[in-house]
C-alpha cells in the first residue's frame, strides 16, 4: 500500500488520469492535446513525489524539458515517422525520470538502465489486479472504524463510490441523450470531440485499461526493487590480454582500411580495381560503415567494462576509437557525394544524424576509457535527446523537399508527394514558381496525407498549414 497515498486517494487520482488520458489520446495521437497529456503525466508524478515526501533531483530538469519539447513537436509535424520517434523518446525519458528520482543511479551504465526500465514495465503486470483488492480492503477497514471516524471519512468514500457508479451509467445514458436531441449532440461533440455512440466500447476500454495500468505502475514504483537498490559491482575482473588480443587483431585491419580511406577517398590517389570507377567507389559503403562504427562503439565499451585496467588496453581502445572517427568521416563523406548526385531522402538525412550521434558517443567513450567515473549513461541520454531535438528542428521533410527541388534537375516529385509527409508542402509553395505544377503537387501531398476534418482536439499544425495552402490555391 502506498505510504502517504492510500487506496482511495490513489484510485481517485488514477481515475481522473484515465479520463484525462482518454480525452487527450483516444484516436488522437498527433493532435494538440498530446502535450497536455505529457504535462498531465508529469503533474501526476510530481504529485506522487510530493505525497511520498520526496523532492525532484537536479538532473530531472533535462528529461522533463525533453518530454515537453518532443510532445509539442508531435502536434506540429505531419510525419508519422518523426512522431513515432518522438513518442519513443518521451516513453524512455519518462522512465528515466521515474528511476532517476527513486533510485541512486549515479553508477548505472547503459545495460543497467535498460534492464531497470524493462524490469519495471514487466514486473508491473502482477499489480494490475491491485486496484480491486485495495478498494475492497479500504471498504472493509472502513466498516470496522469507530462511529466518529466513520463520520469523518465517510463523505470521501461516498463521493468515490458515487463517481465509480456514475461513470458506467453515463457511458450508457450520454449516447441515448445525444441521439435524442441534435443540439445536445452537437454541444457534446464539440466538448469531447468524438462520437460517444460509435466509440463507447473503445472509450470504455481505454478508461479502464489506463486506470489499472497507471495504478499498477505507481504501486510498482512505490514497492522498491532490491536489485535496483544494490550498488553496481565493478566487473572489470577479466584478464586484459583477451581484450588486448582482440583489439590488436581488429587494429591491423582497421589501420589498413583507414589508410585506404585517406589515400583513395580523401586524397583521390591510388589505383582502383579493374573495371571499377571512382564514382562507383565513393557512392557505396556508407551503410556498412555505419554498422561497423556501432560495432566498434560496443566493442570498446565491453572491453572497458569487463577487462581489468591496463595501460596497453587503454591505448589500443583509443586507437580503435580514432579509427572509428575516420570511418565516421568516410561514411559521411561518401553519403554527401551520394546525396549530391542522387538527391536527399529521409534515410540519407537520418544517416547523417546517426553518424553525428555515434561520433559524440565515441567522444564520450574516449573520455570514459581514461576516466571510469564518468557518468557515461547520462551523457548518452543527453546526447541522444539533444541531437534528436536538433534533428526535428531542421524539419526533415521540408528540408529534403526544398533541397531536392532547388538542386536536382530531374527532381523526383513522386518521392516528395508520396514518401514525405505534409511537412514538405511549404517547400513546394516556396520553391516552385509554376502555378499549375505547384497546385498539382500540393493536391497530391494533401491526398497522400489523408487530411481529415480537424477539430480543436485533433488540431495538427502541419496539416493546418496544408489546408491553408490548399484553400489558397483553390484545391
Amino acid at each position: 500500500m502506498i505510504n502517504k497515498l492510500n487506496g482511495l486517494g490513489l484510485a481517485l487520482l488514477c481515475g481522473a488520469y484515465s479520463l484525462f488520458y482518454t480525452f487527450c489520446l483516444y484516436r488522437n495521437y498527433s493532435g494538440v492535446t498530446f502535450p497536455f497529456f505529457a504535462a498531465g503525466t508529469l503533474f501526476v508524478f510530481v504529485y506522487y513525489m510530493k505525497k511520498q515526501g520526496l523532492t525532484m533531483k537536479k538532473f530531472s530538469v533535462f528529461p522533463v524539458a525533453g518530454i515537453l519539447i518532443f510532445s509539442v513537436h508531435v502536434c506540429l509535424t505531419g510525419s508519422a515517422t518523426l512522431a513515432d520517434f518522438d513518442r519513443v523518446f518521451i516513453f524512455v525519458l519518462f522512465f528515466t525520470l521515474f528511476l532517476h528520482n527513486l533510485y541512486d543511479d549515479r553508477d548505472w551504465d547503459v545495460s543497467k538502465y535498460t534492464g531497470a526500465i524493462l524490469r519495471t514495465i514487466v514486473s508491473s503486470v502482477r499489480f494490475w489486479p491491485r486496484p480491486v483488492k485495495d478498494i475492497f480492503e479500504f471498504i472493509k477497514n472502513h466498516r470496522h472504524r469507530e462511529e466518529g471516524e466513520e463520520k469523518k471519512n465517510g463523505t470521501a468514500l461516498y463521493i468515490f463510490l458515487g463517481l465509480a457508479i456514475s461513470v458506467p451509467i453515463l457511458l450508457v445514458v450520454l449516447p441515448l441523450l445525444a441521439t435524442s436531441d441534435a443540439v445536445f449532440m452537437d454541444l457534446l461533440g464539440r466538448m469531447i470531440d468524438f462520437d460517444i455512440d460509435e466509440n463507447i466500447v473503445g472509450i470504455s476500454f481505454m478508461i479502464i485499461a489506463v486506470f489499472f495500468i497507471s495504478y499498477a505502475m505507481i504501486i510498482r514504483l512505490d514497492e522498491r526493487m532490491p536489485g535496483l537498490d544494490a550498488p553496481v559491482k565493478d566487473k572489470r575482473t577479466a584478464n586484459p590480454v583477451v581484450a588486448i588480443t582482440v583489439s590488436a587483431v581488429m587494429l591491423v585491419f582497421y589501420g589498413m582500411y583507414c589508410v585506404i580511406q585517406i589515400v583513395y577517398l580523401f586524397m583521390g590517389y591510388g589505383t582502383l580495381p579493374e573495371g571499377y570507377t571512382y564514382a562507383e567507389y565513393v557512392h557505396e559503403g556508407f551503410y556498412q560503415l555505419v554498422f561497423v562504427c556501432i560495432i566498434n562503439l560496443v566493442l570498446v565499451l565491453l572491453c572497458r567494462k569487463y577487462s581489468r585496467d591496463n595501460t596497453v588496453l587503454r591505448v589500443m581502445l583509443s586507437l580503435i576509437s580514432l579509427c572509428t572517427f575516420i570511418m565516421i568521416f568516410s561514411s559521411a563523406y561518401r553519403m554527401a557525394l551520394y546525396v549530391d548526385a542522387y538527391g536527399l531522402s529521409f534515410l540519407r538525412l537520418y544517416v547523417f544524424w546517426a553518424l553525428a550521434v555515434i561520433g559524440l558517443a565515441m567522444t564520450g567513450t574516449m573520455v570514459y576509457i581514461f576516466v571510469p567515473g564518468m557518468p557515461f549513461c547520462k551523457y548518452c541520454i543527453v546526447v541522444l535527446t539533444c541531437m534528436w531535438a536538433v534533428f526535428i528542428s531542421i524539419r526533415p521533410d521540408y528540408t529534403i523537399a526544398k533541397y531536392n527541388i532547388l538542386t536536382q534537375e530531374d527532381c523526383d516529385f513522386y518521392y516528395i508527394t508520396h514518401n514525405l509527409s505534409t511537412d514538405a508542402a511549404p517547400a513546394i509553395e516556396e520553391c516552385i514558381d509554376d502555378e499549375e505544377t505547384k497546385t498539382e503537387l500540393l493536391e497530391k501531398v494533401t491526398d497522400y496525407g489523408e487530411l481529415e476534418p480537424m477539430t480543436l482536439r485533433k488540431f495538427n499544425y502541419s496539416k493546418w498549414v496544408v489546408k491553408r495552402l490548399r484553400d489558397k490555391h483553390g484545391i
